[in-house]
């Protein structure tokens, strides 16, 4: 028993630690490829991804990476906000490395766990970045609220105007052509159609 328990030490101590990187972006229009960059320079020979995801709880290429670190590791992400959603969640995530012996390292805020300042630098910045969270999210509300209610449109463009619209319901409505006809001049999917007739309050 004790010379199996032994053999089992020797293996993990034999072990040579890795870099393991994480690198997010929100979006599919942005692009992971300067996080990966750097975390490629800095030695991980792992990179786990999400790509596409803002806040979401879930988010498998983080836990994919977890999973991967091993003792005597070091997890790296290319800044804090990366990684994780809120404080609570930063400082939960790092306490669960700490036991179990992986490091943890910011490329972009030179932050290195291993020391207690660089523990405290680690959660201010985790909670300055849930801060910036916040105040960004409210202003992106207000604005919208504001469009709203002066009747402006967010987001991605219409690929309908209102004036194709209006002519495509008196095509529909008047001349009797189909719908899918319709579309199909406008190069645009049924589906579409329908919703720029919604958008207008035409009836469908």
């Amino acid at each position: 028993m004790r010379s199996s328990f032994l053999k089992s030490q020797c293996l993990v101590s034999s072990r040579k630690s890795q870099k393991i990187g994480y690198a997010r972006v929100s979006t599919d229009e942005q692009s992971v490829d300067p996080q990966t960059d750097a975390l490629e320079a800095a030695g991980c020979v792992r990179i786990f991804m999400d790509e596409g995801i803002a806040v979401a709880k879930n988010r498998p290429g983080l836990e994919k990476a977890r999973k991967k670190l091993r003792t005597g590791d070091v997890f790296m992400v290319w800044a804090i906000d990366r990684a994780f959603r809120s404080t609570i969640e930063a400082i939960l995530f790092l306490d669960e490395l700490m036991k179990d012996g992986i490091e943890f390292r910011s490329i972009t805020q030179c932050i290195d766990t291993t020391t207690p300042e660089g523990r405290k630098w680690f959660i201010d910045t985790a909670s300055w970045a849930e801060y910036e969270r916040a105040i960004i999210s409210r202003r992106t509300k207000e604005k919208m609220a504001s469009a709203k209610r002066r009747g402006q449109h967010l987001g991605r463009p219409y690929l309908l105007s209102d004036d194709h619209v209006h002519a495509a319901h008196k095509k529909v409505t008047q001349n009797n052509i189909p719908i899918s006809h319709v579309a199909t001049q406008l190069s645009v999917s049924h589906d579409t159609l329908i919703r720029g007739f919604k958008r207008l309050g035409l009836p469908v």
